[in-house]
C-alpha cells in the first residue's frame, strides 16, 4: 500500500511539473512572438448639430438639467474617421456607437463604440472601445476590448485628445491606438 502512495505521490508531482513547464512555454510564447503591435493614428468629425449632424441625444434623465456635467444624457454617434484633421481629408471609416454622460461631479462620459473601418489598409475591420472619457482631460485613454477582420482579438488601448473646436457643435479629436493582434490575422 505503501509503494502505490509514494508511486501515486511521484506521478502527482510529475504531472505537476509538465503542467508547470507548460505553462511557462505558453505565457513565454504568447507575448511577443505570437502578437503583433499595430499603431493606428486617425481623426474623429464630431458634429453634435446642424443639418449634417453625426451625434444625436436620444434620452437624458429627468434630473440631467440640475447637473452642469449633463449627468444622464445618452447619446448615439455614426461619426466619420478621417486620415487627417481636415473634414474633407480621406474617409478611413466610422465611429459607431453609444456615449453616456456618467459623472455627476466631472464632465466624463463612458463610450460603447465601434470603429468601422471602410477604407484603407483595415477596410472590413472594426476594433470595440469601452471606457471612461474624461473631456477636460488633456489625454484620456479608453480600452480596446475586441476586433473583427485583421483586428480579430484585439486588445489594446486608444489615446484620445481635443485636436480643433471649430464651434459648439463641430470638434475633431485625435485618436491614437495601440493593439495587439494575433500574427497570422
Amino acid at each position: 500500500m505503501e509503494k502505490m502512495n509514494s508511486a501515486t505521490t511521484i506521478m502527482i508531482y510529475v504531472v505537476l511539473a509538465v503542467l508547470a513547464i507548460n505553462t511557462h512555454i505558453v505565457e513565454c510564447s504568447s507575448r511577443s512572438s505570437y502578437e503583433t503591435v499595430r499603431n493606428i493614428r486617425f481623426y474623429v468629425q464630431d458634429i453634435s448639430g446642424g443639418n449634417n449632424a453625426t451625434v444625436w441625444m436620444v434620452a437624458q434623465s429627468n434630473i440631467t438639467n440640475t447637473f452642469a456635467t449633463s449627468f444622464g444624457t445618452i447619446s448615439v454617434t455614426d461619426t466619420l474617421l478621417t486620415a487627417a484633421p481636415e473634414l474633407n481629408s480621406e474617409v478611413v471609416g466610422r465611429i459607431q456607437g453609444v456615449v453616456t454622460f456618467t459623472d455627476m461631479n466631472q464632465t466624463a462620459i463612458t463610450v460603447l463604440v465601434n470603429l468601422v473601418f471602410t477604407n484603407g489598409e483595415y477596410n472590413g475591420s472594426t476594433l470595440t472601445l469601452v471606457g471612461r472619457n474624461a473631456l477636460n482631460e488633456d489625454v484620456r485613454e479608453v480600452s480596446v476590448v475586441a476586433g473583427t477582420g485583421v483586428f480579430r482579438f484585439a486588445r489594446g488601448y486608444a489615446l484620445t485628445r481635443t485636436y480643433a473646436v471649430h464651434d459648439q457643435n463641430y470638434t475633431v479629436n485625435q485618436f491614437d491606438v495601440v493593439v495587439l493582434v494575433p500574427r497570422g490575422i
